[in-house]
């Protein structure tokens, strides 16, 4: 945490050592990527992701940061961004967990986005745990990308809340018909200077590495769809996702009743 520029350096690391193997279409990065606890403007963020989109030639969900916007307020923010390196949009987290709620503004915007030929939607952490969520972008994704920092109070938590998480994203993509990648902290403690103004205190907690990919059009395979990164180990989860399989599953599952026939209203 709080380490701006070797965060960011890593990253760029790792999508560069990705692309020489083979192009990629789509990034997703955690949570509060930028490792910044603390509000900020933005801007340092922004420009990376742009710069990252651009020269890596993929399209990039950001993660999150926290930023302070123009009217003052606090938000968790997901920036999408185009592989040209221009803007899509942003969504803001809908869901605070915990102490978010203190000082965050929820959004109340849905996130849906149009990348070329992808259609993608967007929720962060705490999000994807209300159905109702992942149910609003029914029919209107083939991907659910979910920014997540999975933090647990003990260390003791960190396989239950990771078990969590897979069968989370896997649940979510089955009753929808849309695959779902979570992106993840790696397994790790994280302790936390906090200063109230009149003291400084120190807060732990854990991120338990609950990286995942769901697809609905096969047969779960654990081995593939889930990774363990544990602390100081830097990875990646890396699948392809067949949009035409994913359109006979939604078929399927709509012809035997398991998918509604009727779209939600409009978002």
């Amino acid at each position: 945490m709080g380490q701006l520029m070797p965060n960011l350096h890593l990253i760029r690391q790792q999508v560069d050592t990705l692309i020489a193997d083979a192009p990629l279409d789509i990034v997703i990065l955690p949570e509060i990527f930028d490792g910044q606890p603390t509000p900020t403007d933005g801007k340092s963020a922004r420009q990376f992701l742009q710069t990252l989109a651009r020269t890596c030639n993929t399209h990039v969900i950001g993660g999150s940061c926290l930023i302070v916007d123009d009217d003052g307020s606090q938000r968790n923010v997901t920036h999408v961004v185009h592989r040209s390196g221009d803007i899509v949009g942003r969504y803001d987290k809908r869901i605070l967990f915990s102490v978010e709620s203190d000082t965050r503004q929820p959004g109340d915007s849905v996130g849906l986005f149009q990348l070329d030929d992808f259609r993608v939607g967007v929720l962060i952490c705490a999000d994807l745990w209300h159905p109702e969520l992942a149910r609003e972008l029914y029919s209107k994704i083939d991907l659910l990308a979910v920014p997540v920092k999975s933090s647990v109070p003990t260390e003791k938590n960190i396989e239950y809340a990771r078990s969590l998480w897979h069968a989370l994203a896997l649940t979510r993509a089955m009753e929808n018909g849309f695959a779902v990648a979570v992106s993840d902290w790696p397994e790790s403690e994280h302790v936390v200077e906090i200063d109230t103004g009149q003291f400084r205190t120190r807060q732990t907690h854990f991120t338990s590495g609950a990286s995942c990919i769901a697809d609905p059009s096969h047969r779960p395979n654990p081995d593939r769809v889930q990774r363990l990164l544990k602390s100081g180990q830097p990875g990646h989860l890396r699948t392809d996702i067949n949009l035409a399989k994913l359109a006979a599953f939604r078929d399927y599952r709509t012809s035997v009743g398991l998918l509604p026939t009727t779209d939600p209203p409009s978002v």
